[in-house]
């Protein structure tokens, strides 16, 4: 590091120190910012190789940290010096909206360094002008204002017209009077999805700089901010979407970029999710026939020439073949049984399979160069066309999406498995509509996206910093390096932080003496049930299920004074469940959270809100899904216990999140309670408590209890 970078860190810190009251610069805090100023004053030139991987820095920091200062000061100083642009990304809208809202403003009124930040959004956030401007000249001028149709969602009401017109002309209303920007996320009241869509466009419907509106597009007008924002606040979506476009992405190259990863243990999971592909047979078959029409329509409606129609109509005719030949072929074979997925295991494809889908995959890459000469002929026309050009972009562009799924989906499909590599997992699943069978949905997936983030992230990144407080698992850094493709690279910096709290004084874990263990389902339930109503005792109390089914027979058979004041995951929006369990805490009242996976991370319940976590069963995955059994099988081939290396680390992860819901401040006590007697009767349960925060610990052994921390992580540990 330069002189001039340490002194203005230094200078960072003490203006935060001067300007938030109440701030203290941790030595955790202080810690993270050493490790990751230094990390990044290794950034990477655009022309230099990846190396030994000392420009990424590995941050496990527990929660009261401050992990957002901590990462922030030293990449902005760090990213102005060395000119390069940062990017922030979370996993979610909650993250994504602090860095938004707080953190960046925050830091660049107090901060003595200038700069200047942008939220970047996918296109589908902002609306189209073009397409609103049209669609409320076709509504006309009557119906009800945004404001009066406030039942429900905008748009909900039925008008006199189509529903959701006199929304329309009201939004465009408002765009032509500066009072609305044209973002989703800044309206005064939601909108509905399906009106949405009628008034968005994605970028296979965008006509780019031959559009009429070019000028007051609202994306465009983002997509310029983002370009010049020294900061980007993103999402790990975006960026994975970006890192697989080549160039044409919102987002700066990886080469010219730092990124920081917040919430980073969820980056892997996502890339799997983005990297894999699927499509219906029989609704493919469907859509093709309206992208026939859509290629018809715009030739004849534009007076292009007319091969373009017979070129379509060949290869469509080609691929709807092959799907009704491989829908066939799949309900006449009696390879389902009680299953509602076939997994092809490694090798060939069966020769069914493989011919057809070599079929599909040529006659849709026809296809889609015939849809790509298609859109510059619509492009050359769009100036002296106008919004004709901006329709039809747009009902092409829905169609080419579908067919570019359907292309990726076999380029999966019929890849070759990668040799000492994880391979891709395939499979067909059923779905039975009225009892009766229906489609089915080819599918495909890597079973890792380590490979994909090491060359389109890592390898090409100028620097980044991955942190999150649950980077580790059973003790060690394993799980996570090994699938976010981390683990290839030799020297990467690595610190892990405690919390500053005070677990062990101001938290309990208790293992109550269960008499069931969740592997007797009914008795296990029956028992949760009998011991819950003497465990919401105090004012806010979460309760953590890992499966919806058991989660709705405990609520159904709670006596009723409990259900009274128990929210339910899925008889209502997440954010309307925490604003009502807020709201009846500020009261005085008790009130009872019942959630899934989703509620054992990103949720924040500072103080009374939540006093008592209470964990069903230990978060263990249900190895059920095809993609989880190639993973497992996979793991096995090269001689690896998938029980040791996947599901026991995973469960690890999911659990420490969950515990992390109970103290979100310094000054927070209260109690976790683990209805699951395993932990500490299986030889595992002490490699799941490795890393875990150190609570004070009970084990209740009928009348009588052991404490102390150290006796659940030692009684049954075993070795690494």
């Amino acid at each position: 590091m330069r002189e001039e970078e340490k002194q203005l860190i230094r200078q960072c810190v003490d203006a935060l120190r001067e300007g938030i009251p109440g701030f203290k610069s941790r030595r955790p805090q202080m810690e993270m910012i050493a490790t990751i100023a230094n990390t990044l004053a290794r950034c990477r030139a655009e022309d230099e190789q990846a190396g030994n991987g000392d420009h990424i820095a590995i941050v496990e920091a527990g929660t009261g940290t401050g992990k957002s200062f901590g990462a922030l000061v030293p990449a902005l100083v760090m990213a102005k010096s060395r000119q390069k642009r940062l990017v922030v990304s979370s996993s979610t809208v909650a993250l994504q909206n602090q860095y938004a809202e707080k953190d960046a403003p925050s830091l660049q009124r107090l901060l003595p360094l200038q700069f200047t930040f942008a939220v970047a959004k996918g296109r589908r956030r902002y609306a189209c002008v073009a397409k609103l401007q049209a669609e409320a000249l076709a509504a006309g001028q009557g119906g009800l204002d945004l404001v009066d149709a406030g039942k429900g969602p905008a748009g909900a009401s039925a008008d006199d017209g189509v529903p959701g017109d006199s929304t329309v002309h009201e939004l465009a209303v408002q765009f032509d009077a500066g009072r609305w920007n044209g973002d989703r996320d800044e309206l005064a009241l939601p909108v509905t999805d399906d009106v949405w869509e009628r008034i968005t466009t994605d970028r296979q419907g965008c006509s780019g700089t031959k559009c009429s509106e070019f000028a007051r597009c609202p994306f465009q007008a983002a997509r310029q901010r983002v370009k010049d924002a020294d900061l980007v606040i993103a999402n790990h979506d975006l960026v994975l979407s970006a890192i697989d476009m080549d160039g044409a992405s919102v987002l700066p190259a990886a080469q010219d970029t730092i990124y920081v990863f917040d919430e980073a243990h969820s980056l892997a999971a996502k890339a799997v999710e983005h990297f894999s592909a699927r499509h219906a047979l029989r609704g493919a078959v469907e859509w093709l026939e309206g992208a026939r029409n859509a290629v018809r329509d715009a030739v004849l409606g534009l007076r292009l020439d007319e091969q373009l129609i017979r070129d379509s109509l060949v290869s469509s005719r080609k691929i709807e073949s092959a799907l009704r030949d491989l829908h066939h072929r799949i309900h006449s074979t009696n390879g389902f049984d009680e299953k509602r997925a076939r997994r092809f295991k490694g090798g060939p494809l069966p020769s069914w399979c493989q011919s057809a889908g070599e079929q599909i995959l040529g006659a849709g890459e026809e296809l889609q160069k015939t849809f790509a000469s298609l859109r510059e002929h619509v492009l050359e026309q769009a100036p002296s066309t106008g919004t004709l050009a901006t329709q039809i972009l747009s009902v092409l562009g829905f169609y080419v999406v579908r067919l570019d799924n359907l292309v990726d989906t076999w380029h999966l499909m019929l890849a070759e498995q990668p040799e000492n590599a994880p391979p891709i997992a395939r499979w067909i699943e059923r779905h039975d509509e009225g009892g009766r069978p229906g489609d089915y949905l080819v599918c495909a997936s890597p079973i890792s996206g380590s490979d994909k983030l090491r060359k389109l992230l890592w390898n090409r990144a100028s620097g980044a910093v991955v942190m999150s407080a649950t980077l580790t698992s059973c003790g060690t850094f394993d799980l996570f390096l090994r699938q976010s493709g981390l683990g290839f690279f030799e020297s990467p910096a690595f610190l892990q932080v405690e919390s500053p709290f005070d677990y062990r004084n101001n938290a309990r874990l208790v293992v109550p003496a269960m008499r069931a263990e969740p592997t007797a389902a009914k008795q296990h339930t029956e028992e949760v049930i009998s011991r819950l109503p003497a465990l919401v005792l105090t004012l806010g109390t979460l309760v953590l299920f890992t499966s919806a089914k058991q989660m709705k027979e405990v609520y159904a058979q709670l006596p009723e004074e409990i259900r009274r004041l128990t929210l339910v995951q899925g008889s209502m929006p997440k954010g309307e469940m925490l604003a009502r369990h807020r709201s009846a805490v500020d009261r005085g009242d008790r009130s009872v959270i019942f959630g899934l996976s989703t509620f054992a991370e990103g949720v924040d319940l500072p103080g009374e809100y939540c006093t008592h976590v209470v964990i069903a069963k230990l978060p263990f995955s249900v190895p059920d899904s095809p993609l989880e059994e190639a993973r497992r099988e996979w793991v096995e081939s090269r001689g690896g216990s998938p029980f040791i290396e996947i599901t026991v680390p995973e469960a690890a992860v999911r659990l420490k999140q969950g515990l992390g819901r109970l103290l979100r401040t310094v000054t927070d006590t209260g109690r976790v309670t683990i209805l699951d007697r395993r932990i500490v009767t299986k030889r595992w349960g002490g490699l799941l408590m490795r890393g875990m925060p150190d609570f004070e610990v009970v084990i209740e052994r009928g009348r009588k209890a052991a404490r102390g921390a150290q006796g659940l992580k030692n009684e049954n540990a075993v070795g690494p």
